[in-house]
């Protein structure tokens, strides 16, 4: 789903002055801005209600660490506050990682966080979060405005509306209302039930429902590892985007969610991401959308890597599953079959690595 075009988001007309301020200190991050207008917006998503017969059935949540992602938002539908949830397994704790509403998503076209979704449909943050992340979410919980009212109140939190909804210290108060969450699962599915579309699911609600009241269960008696995303800001006048520091950011998720990573072959769209190597900024955004276009999940990396004498494709491992991912990767640049090896590197992490050297087409 392509972001929203209504008029209550003017960021993706403002952000053009910050690709410009981006471009001029040649970060390598403006190849996402820069690629708004040259690609076809993938198909919308039907929408996602709570106990639809399209919902998501979960697994036993004692089988591995289950996520969800928490989102609240204000009265224009605009995202300002979302948490990302690991809780179950053999973690032993409830993981909490707090994601900034400038956040800016591998989305096609790129968006903020805060600007990615249709207050009247289904999260089209997800997908790009999972491919930005590493980690696989398995439900979304998305609350408006009086939906987020309605669950302070019911309750009983004692933390003022205001701030509450504020951006700036919902980390503060996030914890204290769903502390106060009913102990069993089918109060909390009911609670859910009745806030009624102001609160959308895209798994049950009896499965929202037990991903919550653990939540709140952690909260009140377990181990909680809280964690903020680790971002750079880049701003234009009073606009301004966060760009994910990809490095701090792989650390974090492995320690807050060790059984919820999206590892080499995992199932899904697959993991790849493009690092520079004397490749200009063009020929960085043309393979970018190239590989989009090819079906992979691209993260750029914003740290230059060394200079390549030609490029390469790396994957983790000599399977043939490994190795056609590659294959694929090298045939949507135009790079020749002996450009795929195996990633020498530390434990690999993704799908597939490339390198883009100097000879590469806009170079």
């Amino acid at each position: 789903m392509s972001a929203p075009e209504s008029s209550h988001h003017a960021f993706p007309w403002r952000i053009t002055a910050l690709v410009v301020l981006v471009v001029a200190a040649a970060t390598a991050v403006a190849w996402l801005l820069l690629a708004r207008d040259r690609v076809e917006p993938p198909p919308p998503a039907a929408t996602a209600q709570p106990s639809s017969s399209a919902a998501t059935a979960l697994p036993v949540v004692d089988d591995r660490q289950l996520t969800v992602l928490l989102t609240v938002r204000d009265d224009a539908g605009s995202a300002v506050s979302t948490v990302l949830f690991g809780v179950g397994g053999g973690t032993g704790y409830t993981a909490e990682l707090m994601l900034p509403r400038d956040l800016l998503l591998p989305a096609v076209p790129p968006v903020r966080l805060g600007d990615a979704d249709d207050p009247t449909g289904p999260s089209t943050a997800e997908q790009p979060l999972e491919t930005l992340l590493g980690v696989r979410i398995d439900g979304l919980v998305d609350l408006d405005r009086l939906a987020w009212s309605g669950l302070i109140d019911a309750t009983g939190s004692r933390v003022s509306l205001p701030a509450a909804q504020a951006p700036g210290s919902f980390a503060l108060v996030v914890d204290r209302v769903l502390e106060g969450l009913p102990y069993d699962s089918e109060t909390v599915g009911e609670l859910l039930t009745g806030l009624g579309s102001m609160a959308r699911t895209t798994v049950t609600t009896e499965d929202a429902g037990l991903l919550l009241s653990r939540v709140g269960r952690g909260l009140r008696t377990g181990d909680v590892r809280r964690e903020t995303l680790p971002v750079t800001y880049l701003r234009s006048g009073s606009d301004r985007v966060a760009v994910a520091d990809l490095e701090a950011t792989d650390g974090i998720v492995r320690e807050l969610f060790p059984e919820a990573l999206l590892e080499p072959g995992h199932d899904g769209q697959p993991r790849l991401v493009l690092t520079g190597s004397g490749a200009t900024l063009g020929a960085v955004t043309q393979a970018r959308l190239t590989l989009t276009g090819a079906g992979f999940g691209v993260v750029v990396d914003p740290a230059e890597g060394e200079l390549a004498a030609r490029s390469q494709v790396l994957v983790p491992a000599e399977s043939p599953a490994a190795q056609a991912l590659g294959l694929q990767a090298a045939t949507a640049l135009g790079l020749p079959e002996s450009s795929v090896a195996v990633d020498a590197g530390p434990t690999p992490t993704v799908d597939v690595r490339v390198l883009l050297g100097p000879a590469a087409a806009g170079s």
